[in-house]
């Protein structure tokens, strides 16, 4: 389950060998059904978007900010469960476009949704770092700021999409230069 008003480090693989994403299309599609499904129930503050992983540092909003979405008043568990089906969804609605355009059946993420609950500040921040600089650990690029399927290069490029929240963690860091030092620090 998804709490609200919870900070998350949520990843996840390609079954076996396989890429979730061939084609530059596929990885604006899953950001563009991220924005989607995702957008409306949680702040989303990084993310990095590799052939076969992916990785989100997320903050679920509280179920008050859901009462527009979907009339939960008095259903208090059900409230909880509405995060979860909300990456059901996504995960659901990408998989099924990805399998009609090649062809194929099944599904293409390991079997479970892996989550991590933040627990303050400085993990905040390693995971902020770990995300941006996951191409660069496995090999994918040598220059964070050159892999294009990666939150790191709106910390300094605009516009940035509606649903990324760079501008609270640029608030807490202090400056752009204290943002790419504290990438660069931890190599």
């Amino acid at each position: 389950m998804i709490l609200p008003e919870t900070f998350y480090h949520i990843y996840n693989h390609a079954n076996g060998h396989d890429n979730l994403f061939k084609e530059p299309e596929n990885y604006r599609f899953f950001l563009q059904q991220y924005g989607k499904y995702i957008g409306p129930v949680a702040d989303t503050y990084a993310y990095c978007l590799m052939p076969n992983h992916f990785h989100f540092l997320i903050r679920t909003k509280s179920p008050a900010d859901l009462q527009g979405l979907l009339d939960l008043e008095g259903l208090p568990d059900k409230k909880e469960r509405y995060y979860s089906q909300q990456f059901s969804n996504f995960f659901n609605s990408y998989c099924k476009a990805y399998n009609k355009k090649y062809n194929r059946r099944g599904s293409m993420f390991m079997k479970n949704l892996r989550r991590r609950i933040i627990s303050d500040h400085t993990d905040f921040f390693n995971v902020l770092v770990y995300i941006h600089r996951n191409p660069v650990k496995h090999g994918f690029t040598d220059d964070i700021q050159a892999w294009p399927m990666s939150s790191f290069r709106y910390y300094y490029e605009n516009p940035t999409p509606e649903w990324l929240n760079n501008v609270s963690v640029e608030s807490v860091i202090g400056s752009k230069n204290n943002f790419f030092q504290l990438h660069h620090y931890r190599q």
